[in-house]
């Protein structure tokens, strides 16, 4: 069976010299990804089997199509092969950032001279109204074609995932999508809804796209319930995988290197976008605690976001736009704690980063139930008190357990047994078609 997996943004989760930032979701994909490729030997047959049991596999080719400029003809990577989605636009756009750097606008240094760029870079700014304007995402595209898959997988309820779904349809071939944010499953999306979610996902085509997928994959309990409650969908749980012996090798060889020297830090990560994960609360939290180090990692998203959190961070707060996929174990192994600011959110895959690395997570205000029954950290329901008080405390790691969270991270988030539950879920699929 050939699946394909599309997250146009996941490459340089595999590719740490691509350009681009990464986040939960591409981790995620990636890690599945992986997961049943190693799972599946080279003459097809699976080489993992539950304990006590046997092996109920297909044969799986596993490719995976991402849109990166430093991605322009297929390539293998750990038995995956990533396609690039390259239409006309993208080409353009492609050439003009690796000739021009444009990070320092409205100044432009010229990295390298192509004559192109005479006629690339006006035809840019001419069309950018109209590349921006809105189009129903349900149309074809000749990539869904050209790769030829059984099976599509897409993650999130975005135009991607629309557009992934109808094309599957239309070549009569089955589609499966990977929720991840409890936004995916906003009860506005409904037909005739004029909302636009604060990500540009119009309500029409994301009601259609969770009527039409053939299959739903939720990652917790609530969003099972509320899918059923609001779409009136069935869904299959899949925990997200995660792989603890990459990720604990990957610490010792680690070559990240720590902006405040020998000393531990509070560590935040994710997108410059207040919205759902609120960067401006750890600002706030790094200036009540100015004898603490604080460490954020902020992904690229909202430009105005981005420039005011680095206006307003004070001197105990260090900031940093990306870390490579490779150098994250590093990063978690330097932190004495894991705050996460979002009001919402799916799973947060940066708790089983935190969980691998024995760091204690402060949540604000998800992931109540998780850190009670996984005794990872606490969640203080936006008690700023509380996590400034913790955040004092000589030792902190005396509200967790280390060691009993690790061991239900083992019993529930292993990449080896969440991808041989998934294997048995796309083949249980296929055999229904």
């Amino acid at each position: 069976m050939k699946i394909c997996f599309v997250l146009l943004h996941a490459y340089p989760v595999v590719e740490p010299n691509a350009p681009g930032v990464f986040g939960g979701s591409e981790t995620r994909a990636v890690t599945l990804a992986n997961g049943l490729a190693k799972q599946t030997e080279p003459g097809g047959s699976a080489n993992y089997t539950e304990p006590g049991g046997s092996a109920n596999y297909t044969e799986h080719e596993i490719c995976f199509i991402v849109r990166n400029p430093a991605l322009k003809q297929p390539r293998t990577i750990n038995g995956v092969q990533y396609i690039p989605w390259r239409d006309f636009w993208t080409e353009i756009r492609a050439h003009v950032a690796e000739h021009l750097d444009i990070s320092v606008l409205p100044k432009i240094r010229i990295k390298r001279w192509s004559w192109k760029l005479l006629w690339e870079v006006p035809l840019l700014i001419l069309s950018n109204p109209w590349r921006r304007k809105y189009r129903d995402p349900r149309q074809p595209v000749r990539i869904f074609e050209q790769v030829n898959a059984d099976l599509y997988c897409s993650f999130g309820i975005n135009a991607h995932a629309v557009r992934t779904v109808y094309n599957a349809k239309l070549m009569n071939r089955s589609s499966l999508i990977f929720l991840g944010s409890d936004m995916d499953l906003d009860e506005r999306y409904r037909p005739g809804s004029t909302y636009i979610s604060p990500y540009h996902d119009h309500a029409e085509p994301s009601y259609w796209v969770l009527k039409n997928a053939e299959r739903i994959i939720t990652q917790t309990e609530k969003q099972q319930l509320q899918l059923k409650d609001r779409f009136d969908r069935e869904s299959d749980i899949l925990a997200n995988p995660f792989d603890l012996e990459h990720w604990q090798e990957q610490i010792k060889h680690s070559k990240f290197d720590n902006p405040w020297g020998t000393e531990k830090y509070v560590l935040w990560v994710g997108r410059a976008e207040e919205v759902h994960k609120k960067p401006s609360r750890f600002v706030e939290l790094a200036r009540q605690c100015p004898a603490r180090k604080f460490l954020m990692i902020l992904n690229a998203s909202d430009p105005d976001i981005e420039k005011k959190i680095k206006q307003q961070a004070p001197q105990n707060l260090k900031i940093i736009d990306a870390v490579p996929f490779n150098q994250m174990p590093g990063l978690f192994s330097h932190a004495r704690i894991f705050v996460n600011t979002s009001a919402q959110e799916g799973f947060p895959n940066v708790f089983l980063q935190a969980i691998a690395s024995k760091v204690l997570i402060v949540s604000y205000e998800v992931g109540q139930e998780f850190m009670e029954t996984s005794q990872a950290g606490i969640c203080v329901q936006n008690d700023v008190n509380l996590v400034s008080q913790i955040l004092h405390e000589d030792s902190p790691g005396s509200r967790s357990n280390p060691d009993s969270a690790l061991d239900y991270l083992r019993e529930h988030y292993l990449c080896s047994s969440v991808c041989h539950r998934l294997n048995q879920l796309l083949v249980d699929q296929v055999r229904s078609c």
